[in-house]
């Protein structure tokens, strides 16, 4: 189930978990899961024994929250690289067909998914 709401806000959050009883979350971007982390715990909802999160990005913050972040490590600067080598070859060769590039990412396991990993 996808929901869209202001982490910060405590009476959103409260009404989503009601409606989802959801047990885990996976956020658009690490600084949204910090934020709603930090929700949770003005709720008493601890993280990860009654709800497991993770973010997207890895920034450098992650691993330093109360509860260490679980999250996606995307790899930044080979994301620019490639963005910049296919634009030049889609100007060199504008009637080739669009195109999907994917990229690797690492998963970076940390306690508030749940794992042990200190």
């Amino acid at each position: 189930m996808i929901c869209r709401l202001d982490p910060t806000n405590v009476t959103a959050v409260q009404a989503m978990l009601k409606r989802t009883k959801c047990d885990g979350v996976v956020c658009a971007n690490d600084i949204t899961a910090a934020q709603l982390m930090r929700t949770l715990q003005e709720l008493g909802i601890p993280v990860p024994d009654r709800i497991r999160m993770t973010g997207i990005d890895d920034v450098k913050y992650a691993s330093l929250l109360s509860v260490p972040l679980t999250t996606i490590h995307q790899p930044c600067a080979h994301i620019g690289r490639m963005a910049v080598a296919t634009m030049v070859h889609r100007l060199q060769n504008p009637d080739l067909p669009a195109q999907d590039v994917l990229l690797n990412f690492r998963l970076i396991v940390r306690q508030s998914s749940g794992s042990s990993t200190r």
